[in-house]
């Protein structure tokens, strides 16, 4: 027998992938029941705030999963390019395997519900804000300056963000490869005011 926090996870991921493929409107809680194989009454028994909680776990869940990414690719990178480029090649492949049909998952609550919901704008907010400090972390650590860190971890999640709604789109990788190209130019402008600023100052 099933564990009743193995319903509600279940529900949760449920909810992530049809919100990534229909949009958080498009998404009703008997969809969220059927997809995740749940009984009657799952819904309010484990997320008495009904849809409005549901869409605040799967912000958690998808930014959990990001960093995931992030943290992976960062095991193996040795510069800041490459931790960018294989962060941003993971998502692109990840939405390219799903047939251009899983895009983000917070991106429809943003732009569907948090405008009337202020808990889902501020665990929306929270999302964004752990991702981007995330990759800021390990783009310091692989010598970018704190503030350069941070500009540059933004950049590439408005970068992806922004990719993964083109691609979707266009059912083509092209912004994710432009994206890419994009970040790698800005890593290497640091990189040269770094060696400017050094040399000026040698």
């Amino acid at each position: 027998m099933a564990r009743q926090s193995d319903t509600r996870e279940r529900m949760v991921a449920a909810a992530r992938r049809l919100f990534r493929e229909r949009g958080y409107n498009g998404t009703a809680l008997s969809d969220v029941l059927v997809e995740s194989d749940a009984p009657r009454g799952s819904v309010y028994y484990h997320f008495p705030g009904g849809k409005e909680e549901i869409a605040a776990e799967v912000t958690v869940l998808h930014a959990h999963k990001t960093v995931a990414i992030i943290d992976r690719a960062a095991e193996t990178a040795t510069t800041a390019a490459e931790l960018i480029e294989a962060v941003v090649t993971e998502l692109r492949d990840e939405l390219v395997a799903s047939d251009y049909r899983q895009g983000c998952a917070v991106a429809p609550i943003v732009l569907e519900a948090t405008l009337s919901s202020p808990a889902l704008h501020a665990a929306a907010q929270r999302g964004f804000n752990n991702v981007i400090t995330t990759l800021a972390r390990h783009l310091s650590a692989l010598d970018i300056a704190e503030d350069r860190a941070v500009a540059l971890a933004t950049h590439t999640v408005v970068s992806f963000e922004g990719a993964l709604i083109l691609s979707k789109v266009m059912r083509s990788p092209d912004a994710f490869d432009a994206a890419i190209a994009g970040l790698i130019e800005s890593i290497e402008g640091i990189a040269t005011e770094r060696s400017t600023w050094k040399s000026d100052n040698q």
